[in-house]
């Protein structure tokens, strides 16, 4: 069997389609049936026509359709428009997006052919030097909803220490922990585990008090089904040095346990910031959405105000155009590329490159587009002794047949799950890794908050792509997410329009402080893989026990690493004495006025566990923000 991680076969695929597309209709149904698309026809604005808002948010992504639907739904009743360059996932790839199981089959990280997919925008890296020169492919929600419609639907919150850490280097306490843990409970409606459909045996537990009873609308839970493969992982991890820890919700992360996820397991199918937020604003507010709507420029006046944007229209040519106006602010959600890639086409960022694109500069701010913060990942694929979703995702008639029964009669099942969730641990490296540290590495570790872990251990029975599978195959992936690099990326225009996509350079492994922590991740999981039960653990297919030595281990890193599309930063937050620093600790912009980033591309840094669940924080903060008066 050959095995190679972070590439899509179209062959498998194609078999996947021909065992399932039969009864697509019947789990379309299913999901149309629960009505868990409210957008209403007076919701929608007019493309065309020149019109004026209160506030008009720019994507309507995670974070976008977030704050979009705190300040429609203030009792002020503030009029507000938001602008996405994509339509409704519901519609463009319904049944891959809604259904939470099909996350492996077309995802923004394992998407088809590594391609874009209806639903995401399609960008490639540069060569990047610290990957063997690949131009790795980077994705990011275009729909409603944005990533948080394509992502794997992990949700879990950074420690106290990391938000303290933020707090101190904006110089703002607006972001410590303790001001930040209500407005991350205020996102959420939490379910906890149904074992009437999850295996009651699995030891799952958690902190009722990280979440709060009038909490919502976005729903979090733990799915309806977890692999049998978490029990003798928990075991291993265990073994490993590794405690069991309540959840990752709590302002604590070091440790192992179950992660909840952004499912509403009431239906089993994926919660987004628009079937959230966004319908919960249609049904309740006069919002106006606009799909299909590409902003193309940021307006200003003389006094450098943002007043509004242009807008190109997809709908009919592409010299349909028209602009929104906006008596109080614009706030840009498009994410951690195109939010800097706007601005500099807007004239607010690097006055070098502005004017080489004859772009007329409103404020010099050298880094919009600077500091890109991101996790990369080493991963190796294992052979295991349980059932993975190896065959559903391979085609398997019987397997596909099984689990969409499970789906569409009882909302459980592997289609119910994320593919993840059971034995998923941080920690910091332990004592013995870090004494092979340089200095340097252990100089840079120590400048992190004591309670930020190093490295993610992340289960994924949904990961590895083979070129050639048995009908009783079960594969694992295996991998390490890196959360204290300390490589900067960037990225660029190309160009004075928006049409054409950003030069982006994530710069992985390019300090050698990342290359020594992502070797000492990947010995770690060769580690607890040792400890794993081998009743349960059959063996490393991929790279294979016979690659050993640390410059052989290097090479074979370098070609096959990747990362999990959580870059942040490229507006970083920070005071207007940092030069680097593109908007101030509530995310206005610097130089300008009316205009605020609020994405994970105004983060400082990207905090650890999985970014999501800080950016629907962030907009809850800069609407509390905004209706407090700043």
């Amino acid at each position: 069997m050959q095995v190679r991680l972070w590439a899509w076969t179209a062959a498998i695929l194609a078999t996947v389609q021909a065992a399932s597309d039969t009864q697509q209709d019947t789990v379309g149904a299913f999901v149309d049936a629960q009505g868990v698309t409210h957008i209403y026809g007076n919701s929608f604005g007019r493309p065309g026509y020149n019109e004026t808002y209160d506030y008009i948010i720019v994507g309507g992504g995670n974070a976008g359709n977030a704050i979009a639907a705190r300040l429609a739904l203030d009792p002020a009743n503030y009029t507000v428009a938001v602008l996405e360059a994509g339509s409704f996932y519901e519609i463009l790839d319904g049944n891959r997006t809604q259904v939470p199981g099909y996350n492996y089959i077309n995802t923004i990280s394992f998407p088809l052919g590594s391609a874009t997919t209806p639903t995401t925008w399609g960008l490639t890296t540069v060569p990047q030097k610290g990957y063997d020169d690949r131009e790795i492919f980077y994705a990011g929600g275009q729909t409603f909803g944005g990533s948080s419609a394509a992502n794997y639907m992990g949700y879990q919150r950074p420690s106290e220490g990391s938000m303290d850490q933020w707090a101190k280097e904006v110089g703002d306490n607006f972001w410590a922990w303790d001001n930040v843990y209500p407005a991350f409970k205020k996102s959420v409606h939490f379910t906890p585990p149904d074992f009437t459909k999850i295996d009651p045996s699995l030891n799952i537990t958690y902190d009722p008090s990280a979440f709060s009873d009038k909490g919502g609308p976005l729903h979090v839970s733990y799915g309806n089904y977890q692999g049998p493969y978490g029990p003798s992982l928990s075991e291993a991890l265990a073994k490993s040095g590794l405690s069991p820890i309540k959840g990752f919700n709590s302002g604590k992360l070091i440790g192992y346990g179950t992660a909840t996820a952004t499912v509403d397991p009431r239906y089993a199918t994926r919660d987004t910031s628009e079937s959230s937020f966004l319908q919960a604003a249609a049904r309740g507010s006069s919002i106006k959405i606009y799909p299909n709507a590409l902003a193309t420029t940021i307006l200003f006046d003389n006094k450098k105000k943002a007043t509004g944007v242009e807008v190109q229209s997809n709908i009919a040519t592409s010299d349909f155009k028209f602009h929104l106006n906006a008596t109080k602010e614009v706030i840009l959600s498009a994410g951690v590329w195109h939010s800097p890639q706007l601005l500099m086409l807007s004239g607010v960022g690097p006055s070098e490159k502005l004017q080489q694109f004859g772009i007329d500069v409103v404020a010099d701010l050298p880094g919009v587009g600077q500091n890109e913060h991101d996790q990369p990942v080493v991963g190796m694929v294992l052979a295991v002794n349980v059932t993975t979703n190896t065959q559903l995702q391979a085609g398997n008639p019987e397997s596909v047949a099984s689990a969409l029964s499970e789906y569409i009669n009882h909302q459980s099942g592997p289609l119910s799950g994320i593919g993840t969730g059971q034995g998923i641990a941080f920690e910091k490296f332990p004592a013995s890794y870090r004494a092979n540290f340089s200095k340097s590495t252990r100089a840079y570790l120590d400048t992190y908050a004591s309670d930020w872990p190093d490295v993610e251990i992340l289960p994924l029975e949904n990961g590895p792509v083979v070129s050639s599978i048995g009908p009783n195959d079960n594969l694992l992936t295996f991998a390490a997410v890196l959360l204290s690099t300390k490589s900067r990326g960037n990225m660029t225009i190309s160009s004075n329009s928006i049409l054409d996509p950003p030069l982006i350079s994530p710069n992985w492994l390019q300090e050698d402080e990342d290359v020594e922590q992502a070797y000492a991740a990947f010995l770690r999981l060769r580690e607890v893989a040792s400890n794993w039960d081998p009743a349960v653990l059959l063996g490393e297919l991929s790279p294979g026990p016979q690659l050993t030595g640390k410059k052989a281990i290097l090479e074979w890193m370098r070609k096959d690493m990747n990362m999990i599309f959580h870059g942040t930063s490229t507006c970083k937050m920070g005071p207007k004495k940092d030069t680097s620093a593109v908007v101030d600790s509530r995310a206005r912009v610097h130089g300008v006025t009316g205009l605020r980033v609020v994405d994970a591309s105004a983060f400082p840094f990207c905090p650890p566990g999985h970014p999501m669940s800080s950016i629907y924080m962030f907009a809850e903060k800069i609407a509390e923000s905004i209706l407090g008066g700043n």
